[in-house]
This record gives C-alpha cells, structure tokens and sequence, in this order.
C-alpha cells in the first residue's frame, strides 16, 4: 500500500516547530512492515497538495489532529484526497477524544483511536486484500449507517520493545531544531509513553489510560547517536510526560546517556518529590540543563479537586535543589481552575513569588475534552459538549479567558497571568546555546528561524498573533497595580 500520512499546519502559531513523533513511529512500522510510507509535513514543507499527489500515489490518507488549531488544514488536505477517492483516517489526541464531532466532517471515514501503529497495519492489510469491512480491525471508530458512531474493541498497548527504530529519513531533520539552554539544536524525543497519575484536566487517562511504558535504552541511544552524529543535535528535549518515575529509573537513563561520551545536554519534564538534591546533581552530571515541573496551583484544596497528588511541601526544596545543582527549573502553574476562589489564587502567588525561578508558565484553565473535567462541566451544563469541531476552533485559550468557571473577577485572572507571563518574557536567565537572554529576544529569534518553512503569509498572520499576544500581555500586566497589589504581586523581586 502507498501510505500519505499528513501532519496539518497551524498558521497561528508562531512557536517554533516539533517532531511529529507519533507520525514518524508509525510511518517506520508501517515501512518495516512492507508498505511505501510519505510523511508529510505542512508546517515545514513548501510544497502544494497537487505537488504531492504529482509525486506519491496514495491508496489512504492518515492525518493527525493533535490541536484545534490545525482543523482547517485537516479539513482541507482531507477533502482534497477524498475527492480523489482515497479514504481518509484521522487520528491524534483531539480525533480520540471527540468521534462523533470528527465524523460531522463528510471527508473522515475512520478515526484511529490512541496509538496507531498496529491499527494502521491491520487497516492497511485488509485494504491490500481488497477487504473494506473494517468492524474487525481493533481501536477504530467507524461511522454507522444512520451517521452514529460505531467502535471496534479497544486495542491492547503495543510493547515498544516491538517497534523498529525511527527512519529519520521520513523528515528533513534540520527544520525541527530549536534552541534551549545550553544548546542550538535541540530536539523534541522521547523515553516513555504514558503517566500513572490522572489529574481530571489531562487526556492522559482517555489515551494512555494512565499506563507508563518505557522504550528499550537501546533504542533511545542508537537515536540519539545517530541524530548527535549524522544531523549536528546538541540537545535533547524528553517529551515524555512523566520523565522516570523514581531515582532507580533516572540512574539507569542517565548512566546511558553519560555512556554515548557525546557532546549534548537534555532536558525533560518531571513530578515534584520524585528527586532529591542528590538525584539532581546526578542528572546535571549526565547532561540535564533544564527540568519542567507541573506544580498547577499553590492552593492545596485546588490540588485536591485537580487530583494532582503533589507532594506540596516539597516544591520550593525541589526548585532550590535544581539551581544548587545548576539546572533550570520551569514551573507551571493552572489559573481559573472550576471553585478557585481569590484566596486560592493569591496562595498560587504567594507560592511562586517563594520560588526561586523567574520562569514560570502561567496558563489559564483549558477545558481539554476526554479529561475527567470535561465530562464533568459538560454533565452539569457548564460547558458546551463539543458535538462540531469547529466550536473549539471560535475559542482562543491562550489570549482570552472564554469561560471563568471561578469566583475570581476574570480581569484579575487576566492580570495575574499577564503578568507572569510578562516577567518570563523579560527574563534575562533564558539560554541561546551558552548566550543568556531575553525569553522575548528568543522568541523573535525562533519565528525568524521558521520562516523558511512558512508561506509568506502565514508567516505573516504568526506575526500579527505573536503581536496581538504580546500586546494583550503587556496590557494587563502595566495598567491594572491595585490587582497586583490585591494578590501581593511584587514588581521588583529580592
């Protein structure tokens, strides 16, 4: 079979680009099983529709939906092929959650639910044999004869083990650098599917079903070697979403790593009161420059709705550890959480301002449909089940508060997260390779970078969204004192 699988593009955003993994595992499955695999991505290459379809024959479409945000190129890529007669699969986080919305679009014919590689194997046989029943084929949704939704069984998880290495041949390598703390060309891979923790505004339960699987070692460092040796990577960025679960785990990576004897740093994201002041100077020892942790709230009752089961009394020893061990530690941070009330909010201030990090990822609350959250909220006719697609497309999350579902005045959300926002933007502790500088400097830096692989327009329309961004933020952030005041915001940190 000639497989196209599509990654959409997201004209708005103007963040620099990533690997789309899921597609590269599942074009390298497909290929070691015998099959022609194009991997192709729109949010790096040029090229038209019509200069691809010129180019690669496709028997079946898959496009991944990861974002909202890429709904209109989906849309567009899929009725192209569809009038071509080729059938069209989506599949992503979004496609999972939300079959019934996916399927108000006429191009979609299935939808390949979590993980795909041995759904897309099974899908593909059968289409070579001529077969178009695709009720036995595990881990689809298919759409039923009066329009319902109809679901093959639930796939078991693939062992990983079991995958081929990636064929990095399926991307051009160079287009996905980015540059982090301590390197110029990094790169987004991963150790480990999957998290055991469910916090009720996380997918995680829907699409990994809080199952942690890890990659034979092998595999990760053959590439990372070949990546380190044939593509120039100086850095690594684990995109995994629990990075080792305890301190035996995290010996075993990083003595691997250390055993590469390459020239790179790494960073990943991890859970507070995994590490200790020794566990980090380990990890800063193998490479580790930088470290990302969830903390959401400093509200212990908020914790608790969210089901965060965070170890609160460690989290100001855990960023002072990271700095003594010379690792950047990046703190998240949750506001307009459902029943957050002013004095939670002004807990989560009083917390970050005793963190000694100036980067701190301040996001409003994202109703993320498959969490726990989202069914909740739409259960008690607070939020809109999301039946059409394009609902989620009118919402703009990260510059507008679209719901408060708190008893906190919105404009004083607004303002708190604009103003951290504000401050991490002027951070001068953001790394360029071994360059200090401005959050806001590489920012500038990295949408000039991903102009060769934008339109003119496109990149155009990024700019506009990056200066209405930044605009909005500076606005709360300068002109609204007494609600800094209000939550004991201090301008001038000690």
């Amino acid at each position: 079979m000639n497989i196209l699988l599509v990654n959409p593009k997201t004209e708005m955003l103007n963040r620099s680009v990533s690997l789309p993994l899921g597609l590269l595992s599942i074009a390298s499955y497909l290929q070691y099983h015998g099959h022609r695999v194009r991997l192709y991505d729109r949010g790096v290459e040029m090229c038209s529709l019509d200069e691809i379809a010129a180019e690669f024959h496709a028997d079946i479409l898959g496009v991944s939906l990861i974002s909202y945000k890429a709904l209109e190129d989906s849309i567009t890529v899929s009725e192209y092929y569809k009038k071509q007669g080729v059938p069209v699969v989506w599949g992503g986080p979004t496609a999972s959650a939300l079959p019934a919305a996916v399927f108000k679009n006429e191009c979609v014919d299935a939808i390949s639910l979590g993980e795909g590689e041995q759904t897309w194997l099974e899908l593909c046989e059968k289409l070579a044999a001529g077969e178009k029943d695709f009720s036995t084929v595990a881990g689809l949704a298919l759409r039923g004869d009066n329009g319902e939704v109809v679901f093959t069984p639930q796939r078991d998880f693939l062992d990983l083990a079991t995958l081929p290495d990636t064929d990095w041949t399926f991307v051009n390598v160079e287009k996905y650098f980015q540059s982090s703390y301590g390197c110029k060309r990094m790169l987004y891979l991963y150790f480990a599917k999957g998290c055991p923790f469910s916090c009720v505004f996380c997918y995680n339960k829907e699409f990994h079903r809080c199952t942690y699987r890890k990659r034979p070692i092998e595999t990760l460092l053959r590439e990372i070697r070949y990546l380190a040796e044939n593509h120039g990577m100086d850095g690594v960025y684990f995109a995994d979403e629990l990075w080792c679960r305890n301190s035996r785990e995290m010996h075993e990576v990083c003595d691997a790593l250390t055993s590469l004897q390459l020239d790179f740093v790494w960073g990943c994201q991890t859970r507070i009161g995994i590490f200790d002041q020794d566990d980090f100077d380990y990890m800063f020892r193998s490479g580790c420059r930088w470290v990302f942790f969830g903390v959401e709230s400093g509200s212990k009752r908020i914790l608790a709705a969210m089901n965060k089961r965070l170890a609160y009394d460690k989290v100001e020893s855990t960023f002072a550890a990271c700095k003594r061990a010379g690792i950047v530690a990046i703190g998240s941070f949750i506001v307009g959480f459902p029943g957050e009330t002013p004095e939670d909010l002004k807990q989560t201030v009083e917390m970050i301002e005793r963190l000694d990090t100036t980067l701190i990822n301040l996001n409003f609350f994202i109703v993320m449909p498959g969490s726990d959250i989202y069914k909740q909220l739409v259960s008690e006719g607070r939020y809109p089940e999301i039946t059409d697609l394009h609902l989620l497309e009118d919402e703009d999350f990260m510059l507008l508060l679209e719901h408060n579902y708190t008893t906190v005045p919105a404009v004083d959300l607004k303002v708190v997260h604009s103003w951290y926002m504000w401050r991490s933007f002027a951070s001068n502790n953001v790394s360029v390779g071994e360059e200090k500088t401005s959050f806001t400097k590489k920012v500038i830096l990295d949408a000039l970078k991903s102009l060769h692989s934008r339109s003119v327009e496109g990149f155009f329309r990024s700019v506009w969204y990056a200066g209405k961004e930044f605009s909005i933020i500076a606005w709360y952030a300068h002109t609204h004192p007494k609600i800094l005041k209000k939550y004991g915001i201090r301008k001038k940190r000690k």
